[in-house]
């Protein structure tokens, strides 16, 4: 579920798309994350062979639609590198826009010859800062452009920048108007925190073990990686509450730190005794959220 909370119904709800860079050949997994807070969303497989962005229309469609039926009033931003930028997937988010309101995207676009002649006078004042300066330079421009397979004139964000290497231009394409072209391309460099979402997935939680022999038994393995990265998010959530360094740490530490420790248990009738060493530095942190855990009394 990717419901908003109480208070970001008036804010903006971010949506990253990325595809999973997996040392497999033969499956390719499409996760969505909320881009304010990094809740995994869903998960889904496809075959190796695929373009990143097959399938991705119609689930984002859904998933607007389910958002703006509970929180009307929530501003959607969907964020994706280029292998998401197909006139499909960008006709479908301005027919959202228009149905509901207040959907965005910022997609990147990959460089062209006509994006690369379009951003030439950025680049030159770029080139020619660096020449002055010595050091690295850059400069944001916005024009419209429409490439062969679209149907309308977009607006595309660009950054000329200039390094020791060379030239480094940069493209975005957006619904986003009057702002400065700045602004909109440093908001999409923030989708790179779903990158660490996905090392999440990856490392800590071992999601790239699709080893079965058939397409269904690995997507059952995707999606009890899924959920066990909404457990481990949870318990980093209540871990935040009591640890400011729990709070912010990646899967792997915080499983290291907080759940691979040796303890003593016991069962009982009534009870389970759970008994922590007394060096466990996290003990305190630990018994907080086990008793957070607890069931609320019945009462009559």
């Amino acid at each position: 579920d990717i419901d908003s909370t109480d208070d970001e119904t008036h804010g903006a709800q971010q949506m990253s798309f990325f595809h999973g860079y997996y040392d497999h050949y033969m499956y390719h997994p499409l996760l969505v994350f909320d881009g304010e807070n990094g809740q995994l969303i869903t998960s889904r497989l496809r075959p190796g062979n695929t373009h990143a962005s097959r399938q991705s229309a119609g689930l984002l469609a859904r998933l607007v639609r389910r958002i703006k039926k509970r929180f009307p009033n929530a501003h959607i931003l969907v964020r994706g590198d280029s292998g998401f930028c197909t006139p499909r997937i960008l006709d479908v988010l301005e027919i959202l826009d228009r149905d509901y309101g207040d959907v965005d995207y910022l997609l990147g676009i990959s460089r062209n010859k006509v994006l690369e002649r379009l951003i030439s006078p950025a680049m030159d004042t770029a080139e020619e800062m660096y020449r002055l300066s010595g050091r690295k330079v850059r400069h944001f421009t916005e024009f419209e452009y429409s490439a062969g397979s679209w149907s309308h004139n977009r607006l595309v964000v660009a950054k000329a920048e200039r390094t020791s290497l060379g030239r480094n231009p940069r493209f975005v394409v957006t619904s986003l108007r009057g702002f400065p072209p700045e602004l909109i391309y440093n908001a999409y460099c923030q989708r790179g925190q779903c990158e660490n979402n996905i090392k999440d997935l990856k490392n800590a939680l071992m999601a790239d073990r699709l080893s079965c022999s058939s397409y269904t038994a690995n997507f059952f393995r995707l999606l009890l990686h899924s959920g066990a990265y909404r457990l481990m998010y949870e318990l980093r959530k209540r871990a935040a509450e009591h640890s400011q360094k729990l709070g912010r740490a990646q899967f792997d530490t915080l499983r290291l730190r907080l759940l691979k420790v040796g303890a003593l248990v016991k069962q009982s009738v009534r009870r389970i005794h759970v008994r922590l060493p007394e060096a466990f530095p996290f003990a305190t942190v630990f018994r907080a959220i086990a008793d957070g855990l607890d069931p609320p009394p019945v009462t009559a």
